[in-house]
Order: C-alpha cells, then structure tokens, then sequence
C-alpha cells in the first residue's frame, strides 16, 4: 500500500530547512502526522517546543469514488508551520510584516516540496533504481502507482487566518487518483 505520508517524512529528512531527524525522542523531529491541524495532538499541545520550521501530515482518509466505482480520490494534506518572529515590535506595521515573512517562508517550502515530488513522480515513471530511501522503494509497484495517481498539476494551498502564539500555518492540499476494483473478495468474509 501506497503511503504518502512515508514519502513526505523521507523529503523532511533530506530538505535542509526541516532537517527532520527520525530518530525517537529527538529534539530536531520537525515532522509529524496528525490527525488534523486544529484537534488536540502533539503538535498543537508542543507549540512552545516544536522546532521552526515543520510540517504536519493529515492521517484522516478524505476519499470519494469516481467514473462509475473504478477510481478513488484521496485528498492528502499537508500543513507547513513556522514561528513568526515575535520579538516585541514598534508598530503594528512590523509586526505584520513579520508574520507575512513567516507565510511567504510556507509558501517557499510548499514549492519546494512540489517541485520535489514531480522530480521524484518522474524517477518512479522512468524506473530510477538509484533513489534510495529507508522509508519506501521506487522499485515497488505500490509506490510507483501511488506516486503516478498524485495530481501535482493541480495541488492547491493556501495560509490559514489563523495562528497559534506566533504560528504561521500554510495548509496544501493534493489530490490522487487510484484505480480500483470494486470487487467481492471472498476470502474476507465468512462463508457457510
């Protein structure tokens, strides 16, 4: 099974501004999946000890059936967070210029990663067996046909009027396509 969220954690380890350490317990971790941005988890309950910048992954299933049951699309999301600086400001015209330099730095990332994962769509498409990750393979028929479902073309995200004690959250949204049978399988039910 296809599972974008292992995808996105491998990119946060190899992307220098998150610099994500795997490692548990570690105090550089700047990746983390969620349930959603706004519930009560570890993100919004660490705030004050969450490195800046970071990215959160939305582990709820948004999907919905298309063309007569034979595809699914799953709508993934991913929030990018970062601490505005909140140094005391002079005026509220600098204080807003600092959260604005805090959304343009999500804006930045979201591209980052965008442009990431269409390079990477195209090593799947084209059989790279030289990208290696500890978290999934290129050469698996999974990830190559979950990687060519994501609609990269038209990924949209937006910043969230919102923030958390200096937080400036972009959320991205991607959507993918996945093929499916729509069929009995006998083997899951119990039979007389």
């Amino acid at each position: 099974m296809f599972r974008l969220d292992n995808v996105l954690e491998d990119w946060a380890t190899r992307y220098k501004p998150l610099s994500h350490d795997m490692a548990a317990g570690s105090k550089k971790k700047t990746f983390f999946r969620v349930t959603m941005i706004d519930e009560d988890n570890y993100v919004v309950r660490n705030f004050n000890t969450l490195s800046s910048p970071c990215m959160a992954y939305a582990t709820h299933i948004d999907a919905e059936l298309q063309q007569n049951v034979n595809r699914i699309s799953y709508r993934h999301v991913i929030y990018f967070l970062v601490k505005q600086d909140t140094a005391p400001q002079k005026t509220p015209h600098t204080d807003e210029m600092a959260a604005t330099e805090a959304r343009y730095e999500t804006d930045g990332m979201v591209q980052d990663l965008l442009a990431w994962l269409f390079d990477l769509k195209q090593k799947a498409a084209n059989g790279d067996r030289t990208f290696t990750s500890p978290l999934f393979s290129l050469t698996d028929k999974a990830t190559r046909e979950g990687l060519r479902g994501l609609q990269l073309d038209t990924a949209n995200w937006a910043t969230l009027p919102v923030h958390w004690n200096g937080w400036q959250v972009c959320g991205l949204s991607i959507e993918q396509i996945v093929p499916r049978d729509m069929c009995i399988n006998p083997e899951k039910y119990i039979t007389e």
